[in-house]
């Protein structure tokens, strides 16, 4: 079989467009007249480039107004199909054929014009992945500060790779909507690279053992995305088990807990060894000091109530514990009280919550008039003890100064009047008497 050299050095460069790794390797050949036992090797190197760039040629033929589904049957006519499988996958002796004989040109003058026109825009991955997922500005320089070499990565990965990842989260097996996927990629751009068979283990282990539904596991990958990068043996089973059998309940009582594991999935995300278990071990102990003692029951209400408390460290607790046992004098008993009925007062700060509310009720002073003594506050935190936990400039201030403008003493209203709405403490206020009691 015969056929021109320069006519492929013709075809090699116009292809360069996308295929730029194949006319390295054949353009310094252009310049020779090789002889027949030149020419076989000659070809077989540009059919090993054509194959090499097949990901590619893929990747770049699709333009701006392309639907991002990587068949070529969305993007080209049948015929046109029919070139570039040929192209794609041509044996030696086809691919010399289809240049000799002049097929691109003669045959497909629109597939030519369309991708091998010198001034044609290639859409980049980045640039295609960014628009399917409808990918801001702002979100972009988000994606490159949290992955920097994301470009370079994208391009490794490729387009069918990424499409497959991401349309099996948009698919009913996970359920998420664009937006949903959008924010998580945004949040963990890292998660591209992670191999689709290990998403799906892991989704498959929410949705079908744990009977997540699609709802809520999507919530679980909004709030805590990398919950996808754990191992299940290793991290997800073991911690699910440590909820469901140490804490109480087990599996049948599981829905119990998939509320804890819907609202703080970043359980995942601490160890087991390291960090769950010697908090249990913390709340459990009957020790001296400020010790809670807590049984079985009282731990699992109070993790339900609050799971954060079984990632604070154990030197936070003990400060919050000793702030409160020592500033109203509580006993071992209604210290205990007050964690089981309140956990999240243990997820205050000392120092911008609890101290700053303890003064404003003890201390006495022209603005607040010795509100309450320690015994009368020890009694509203131990009826109520959320009290500490509301905003002391949007909610206690305001109420109390209100209540002693009209002579109404805060010690004898309802001990849970700070939770009241604000529409129910108005209409509580309009009937009282102005010397309903003194202050």
């Amino acid at each position: 079989m015969t056929f021109s050299v320069t006519l492929i050095s013709q075809f090699i460069l116009s292809y360069s467009v996308f295929l730029n790794d194949a006319v390295g390797a054949f353009s310094r050949t252009t310049s020779l007249q090789p002889s027949r036992q030149q020419r076989t090797p000659t070809i077989h190197q540009l059919r090993q480039s054509v194959a090499q760039s097949a990901r590619k040629v893929s990747d770049s033929i699709l333009d701006d107004h392309d639907d991002p589904d990587l068949r070529l049957g969305d993007v080209l006519d049948a015929n046109e199909v029919q070139l570039a499988q040929s192209i794609l996958s041509a044996s030696t002796e086809r691919l010399a054929d289809v240049i000799t004989r002049h097929s691109v040109w003669t045959h497909h003058p629109a597939l030519i014009d369309r991708i091998l026109q010198p001034n044609a825009y290639i859409q980049s991955t980045e640039e295609w992945l960014f628009r399917y997922l409808g990918v801001s500005t702002s979100d972009a320089k988000k994606i490159h500060l949290r992955w920097p070499n994301s470009n370079k990565c994208f391009k490794r990965l490729g387009r069918l790779r990424l499409h497959e990842w991401l349309a099996y989260f948009l698919s009913n097996e996970v359920g998420m909507s664009n937006a949903q996927l959008r924010k998580m990629i945004v949040s963990r751009p890292r998660l591209l690279a992670y191999k689709l068979s290990k998403v799906q283990s892991t989704a498959t282990y929410f949705r079908e053992e744990l009977e997540l539904s699609c709802d809520e596991f999507a919530s679980i990958l909004q709030a805590y995305p990398s919950v996808l990068m754990h191992s299940i043996d290793n991290r997800l089973r073991p911690n699910t088990g440590f909820l469901q059998n140490e804490i109480g309940g087990g599996k049948d009582n599981w829905t119990a807990w998939k509320s804890v594991i819907c609202s703080y999935p970043n359980v995942y995300s601490h160890s087991l060894e390291k960090t769950l278990l010697p908090r249990v071990a913390f709340l459990s102990n009957s020790g001296e000091g400020n010790a809670l003692g807590l049984n079985k029951s009282e731990l699992s209400l109070v993790i339900s109530k609050f799971p954060p408390i079984l990632w604070l460290s154990e030197e936070n607790l003990r400060s919050k514990l000793a702030c409160l046992s020592d500033s109203l004098e509580l006993s071992g008993q209604e210290l205990r009280t007050i964690v089981v009925t309140y956990p999240q007062i243990l997820g205050l700060s000392v120092e911008k919550n609890l101290q700053h509310k303890m003064e404003f009720f003890l201390n006495y002073s022209e603005e607040n008039c010795g509100i309450l003594s320690k015994a009368q506050l020890k009694e509203f935190v131990l009826y109520q003890p959320a009290l500490l936990a509301y905003s002391l400039e949007g909610r206690l201030k305001p109420r109390i100064r209100l209540m002693q403008e009209h002579n109404i003493s805060f010690y004898y209203s309802p001990k849970n009047i700070m939770s009241y709405t604000n529409d129910k403490f108005d209409l509580w206020m309009s009937i009282q008497v102005t010397n309903w009691s003194i202050l």
